[in-house]
C-alpha cells in the first residue's frame, strides 16, 4: 500500500512553520504541511508510520516511509489483517493513493527486490542496470557501480573480497591518478555477472 503524498497528510504545529519559510516574488510563506527536503522529514515520518502501525508492525506488517506490506500465512488471515491495517490508517486520518495499491498479492517488487513465498531476491529490472554497467572510467564511476552492487551484497557470496580492488581504487582517491588494472577490470566483471 501506499500513502497519498505521504509528507503532506502531516500537519507542522505554529512554531516549527517560520523555520520552513521560503520567499517569492510575492512576498514570504511557510509550510503549513511537512515538505519534502527538511532534513529531518524522512526520519520524523517513519516514526509517525511506526506509531500508525504500533503493534501491527512486524507481526503482520512492515513499513518503509510511506510504503505499507501487508503479509499474512492464510488468506482469511490475510483479510483480516487488512482489516487492521487499513483501520489504523483511517484512525489516524492518513489516506491511500488507491491507484498504486496493490492488494492480496503473492510476489511483489519492493525497495529494490523481488518478495514471494519462497523468499528475498533481487529485482531483475534493478539487476540489469548492474549488468549493463559500462567498465568505469573515473572515479565518481567506480563509485557509482559499488553503490549498486553493494545494495545486493547480501546475494553476492564474497562480496567485500571480490569488491576490494574496486574499493581500494577509491581509497585515498585525492592522492593518486585513477588506474583501472586487470584485477579491478576481473573484480568489475565478477560482480557485473
Amino acid at each position: 500500500m501506499d500513502l497519498k503524498s505521504g509528507f503532506w497528510q502531516i500537519e507542522l504545529d505554529e512554531e516549527s512553520r517560520p523555520k520552513t519559510a521560503f520567499v517569492t516574488h510575492a512576498g514570504l510563506y511557510h509550510f503549513t504541511v511537512m515538505p519534502f527536503g527538511l532534513t529531518n522529514a524522512p526520519a520524523t515520518f517513519q516514526r509517525l508510520m511506526d506509531l500508525v502501525l504500533g503493534g501491527l508492525k512486524w507481526s503482520c506488517a512492515l513499513v518503509y516511509l510511506d510504503d505499507i506490506i501487508v503479509y499474512s500465512p492464510t488468506f482469511s488471515s490475510h483479510l483480516q489483517h487488512l482489516e487492521s491495517v487499513l483501520q489504523q490508517i483511517q484512525e489516524n486520518g492518513l489516506t491511500l493513493h488507491l491507484s498504486k495499491c496493490q492488494f492480496c498479492k503473492t510476489k511483489l517488487r519492493y525497495l529494490g527486490h523481488v518478495v514471494s513465498q519462497t523468499g528475498i531476491e533481487p529485482d531483475p529490472e534493478k539487476i540489469r542496470a548492474v549488468r549493463d554497467y559500462l567498465v568505469p572510467t573515473r572515479l565518481k564511476e567506480v563509485r557509482t557501480f559499488l553503490g549498486l552492487t553493494s545494495y545486493y551484497r547480501r546475494f553476492i557470496k564474497n562480496y567485500a573480497a571480490i569488491a576490494e580492488p574496486l574499493i581500494s581504487l577509491t581509497r585515498n582517491s585525492d592522492n593518486k591518478p585513477f588506474q583501472w588494472t586487470s584485477l579491478c577490470q576481473q573484480a568489475f566483471d565478477h560482480l557485473r555477472h
